[in-house]
């Protein structure tokens, strides 16, 4: 694991054990993101088993999906999207959305890292806003992982969002 915006490895980064992120390139932007991400990586039990292919995790102002707060995406080399190529082959990002999370306390946030990181560590292959059973797998790993106050209070502090299985 790699910080892009500090340089820093993930021995300097994690003090702890965010293997399930072997292969990922950080690009969070902000001193309070990359805090949250570090303190959820921190708290995963370690099973051994890592995000399975390579990530990117980064912030961005706003999403194009309305009161999306995060989104983990999965690309592969000749896989279109709206008739546009999504980037290298094999790869999830991990995209949260600042003007969104600016809004929400840190222990929300947290909730909301812990559900993105269980979307790629479960390997979803399928645009995930797409499923409300794929939201509830993620959900519920996240609150394997120990996440259950943080989904509670990001629940308590959000509308949810109605979805349509497939």
């Amino acid at each position: 694991m790699l910080c892009e915006d500090c340089g820093q490895n993930e021995a300097e980064l994690a003090h702890g054990h965010p293997r399930i992120l072997a292969n990922a390139k950080i690009k969070m932007g902000s001193p309070r993101y990359m805090s949250l991400l570090l303190h959820s990586l921190q708290r995963i039990p370690d099973s051994g088993r890592r995000i399975q292919l390579p990530a990117e995790i980064r912030t961005r102002k706003r999403g194009s999906l309305q009161g999306v707060v995060g989104l983990t995406t999965f690309s592969i080399e000749g896989y279109a999207s709206k008739g546009v190529v999504d980037g290298p082959s094999g790869r999830h990002t991990i995209t949260f959305y600042t003007d969104l999370m600016d809004q929400l306390s840190d222990e929300a946030a947290i909730a909301v890292i812990a559900h993105e990181l269980a979307h790629a560590w479960l390997n979803e292959h399928l645009r995930p806003e797409t499923s409300r059973t794929r939201e509830e797998d993620a959900d519920l790993l996240a609150e394997m992982w120990g996440f259950r106050d943080e989904l509670d209070a990001l629940a308590a502090e959000t509308d949810p969002i109605a979805e349509q299985d497939p």
